[in-house]
């Protein structure tokens, strides 16, 4: 699957109209960096107000020095600007490192965007991992090392929907999406000529994967690891299972402790275990996503389908026929989440 993406600054009306009738699931703007985009409050007005079917985010013009200062800086503008984007089930925040004017001094170097990445993940309590616009152009494999995705640039020819001129480039399998400076580019940025919401010179992205699995990565202390047990395997009270083992004259609540304590219990447990484990696992693969040209998605997807083998064999034989494929999808978003991390 592939979700097309809008980022949008001053240069853009800031009322997106139709762009999610268009299939545009993602959206960022500019915040500022350079100097305030004054264009923000408007455009927040228009699209807060978007489900969970759109995935809202802003972006940050990042320079060399001050990281943390500018870092703050961009939290404080999107509290003032963006109220209750904290409260999202998700948010992109997006780093734009670019060469402007043609002045290599504008190029922030790997040390600034890692302290810049890093000030936000630890003033978010790790809600939110920080994605960087740092094109091949620019950076080549100068970034290596850096432990936070990469949005990466590199345009087709011509003007059109994005759907159009994402075919025209090539699609999922686009030498576009090339890994560099150690890793395959999580976003890319495949047009700035294409027709959207009635307008024209937009900056059209493309995501190859699911809005969930989007979500996971770039907000994935909002997506708590184990969470998804009460949807997979919900509580028996919710479900209106019978209770087992239960003695006789025990009344309708006891019922249900009886029954939690006897099966779900197992479970929760099981689910806490494999919380612990997850923690020394993810590490692990984190080190290596950070170094090596990983495709994070088939990652993910190996890793996801033993785990979740693992789990279901481990449930008591009467709960052992959730389908695997649901627990495969939830254990697949929290690595896909996880990978971009830097190790604990």
């Amino acid at each position: 699957m592939t979700l097309y993406g809008w980022d949008l600054s001053h240069y853009d009306a800031p009322d997106p109209k139709t762009a999610p009738a268009e299939g545009y699931k993602f959206m960022t703007h500019k915040a500022g960096g350079d100097a305030l985009d004054d264009e923000l409050d408007d455009w927040w007005a228009k699209v807060r107000g978007y489900g969970p079917d759109v995935l809202l985010g802003a972006y940050w013009v990042e320079y060399p020095g001050t990281a943390v200062q500018r870092a703050d800086a961009f939290l404080a503008r999107l509290d003032a600007a963006c109220p209750g984007w904290r409260t999202r089930d998700a948010f992109i925040l997006q780093v734009d490192c670019e060469k402007w004017g043609g002045d290599s001094g504008t190029v922030p170097k790997l040390a600034d965007i890692k302290a810049f990445c890093d000030r936000l993940v630890a003033k978010t309590e790790g809600d939110y991992r920080p994605v960087v616009y740092a094109p091949k152009w620019v950076y080549g494999d100068a970034l290596k090392g850096l432990g936070y995705p990469l949005w990466a640039s590199s345009y087709v020819d011509g003007a059109g929907t994005g759907a159009a001129l994402y075919a025209k480039a090539g699609g999922d399998s686009s030498s576009k999406w090339g890994a560099y400076s150690g890793q395959v580019p999580a976003i890319l940025q495949f047009t700035s000529s294409a027709v959207i919401a009635g307008q024209t010179t937009c900056d059209a992205n493309a995501f190859r994967g699911t809005l969930d699995e989007l979500k996971a990565l770039v907000a994935p202390g909002k997506v708590d690891l184990m969470n998804w047990t009460d949807d997979v395997i919900p509580n028996p009270a919710q479900r209106g299972d019978s209770p087992k083992h239960v003695p006789a004259g025990t009344n309708a609540n006891t019922s249900v402790t009886f029954a939690l304590g006897d099966i779900w219990g197992q479970v929760y447990n099981l689910r806490d275990a494999l919380a612990a484990q997850s923690k020394a696992i993810l590490t692990a693969v984190q080190a290596v996503a950070a170094k090596d040209s990983v495709d994070e998605v088939a990652l993910a997807r190996e890793l996801s389908a033993g785990v979740a083998a693992a789990v279901i064999a481990s449930l008591p034989t009467d709960r052992d026929d959730i389908p695997q494929e649901e627990v495969t999808a939830a254990v697949e978003a929290a690595f896909r989440g996880a990978f971009s991390a830097p190790p604990a």
